[in-house]
């Protein structure tokens, strides 16, 4: 049985950060900072910590993109808790939010299969 060899991609960090660093860029994307201003924050360099924050799948990247989505989710919780109430705008933007969802999804079964 003839086995070909599994094609890995390792992924490089080029500005390696604590996990509490890490974390921080999670909350400070989730307010809504730019990755600029949290490499400031941070006292990074500049080019290398950019690098990491645009190579999909470092720990940076994934940090950044966890908190936004997490601060999405909290809203959307809200907005879903007050349609549930009887909210008709927050109905209207649930709804929107779901179609949108539904549209990603077909695009990513066409596209990414």
């Amino acid at each position: 049985m003839n086995l070909e060899a599994l094609e890995t991609e390792v992924i490089s960090n080029w500005c390696p950060l604590a996990d509490e660093e890490l974390e921080m860029v999670s909350e400070l994307a989730s307010l809504g900072y730019s990755a600029d201003k949290i490499c400031l924050v941070l006292q990074r360099k500049k080019k290398l910590f950019l690098r990491d924050f645009r190579v999909e799948g470092t720990h940076i990247n994934t940090a950044f993109y966890r908190g936004l989505l997490m601060a999405q989710a909290d809203t959307d919780k809200a907005t879903l808790e007050n349609a549930k109430k009887g909210n008709l705008t927050a109905k209207q933007q649930m709804e929107k939010k779901w179609d949108e969802q539904r549209i990603e999804n077909i695009k990513q079964e066409l596209f990414n299969s």
